[in-house]
């Protein structure tokens, strides 16, 4: 297993099961969660394609994610917001750094949460 993408729950982004009424917050996680994956240098066999599907699926998820008064969660969207637009352009080294920054955020969150 590639540790570098296994999550908090100690799986890979296709083993990752949404709950049946996910917060925003365990939304907007596998979607960083799948998007990186889609990045990964190993997968970019055509890379614009695969930004342009990693863009669309990242910013679905950000439209319906509402950090609310959770700071951590805020500064998970803000990351998440600035690699959707580095992936808009190709920047995937950028985005990367950006949604690894994302999955940080998304930790410190869930830690928070009852």
């Amino acid at each position: 297993m590639n540790t570098e993408l296994a999550s908090r729950t100690g799986t890979v982004p296709e083993q990752k099961i949404v709950p049946p009424d996910p917060s925003p917050a365990d939304v907007l996680e596998v979607a960083v969660e799948r998007v990186l994956a889609a990045v990964r240098p190993s997968n970019l066999a055509d890379p614009l394609s695969g930004a342009r599907n990693a863009e669309e699926s990242l910013v679905a998820a950000l439209r319906r994610t509402d950090p609310g008064s959770d700071n951590a969660l805020e500064q998970a969207v803000a990351c998440a917001q600035a690699a959707a637009e580095h992936l808009r352009y190709g920047e995937f080294q950028e985005a990367r750094l950006l949604l690894v920054a994302a999955r940080g955020q998304l930790v410190r969150s869930h830690t928070r949460r009852p």
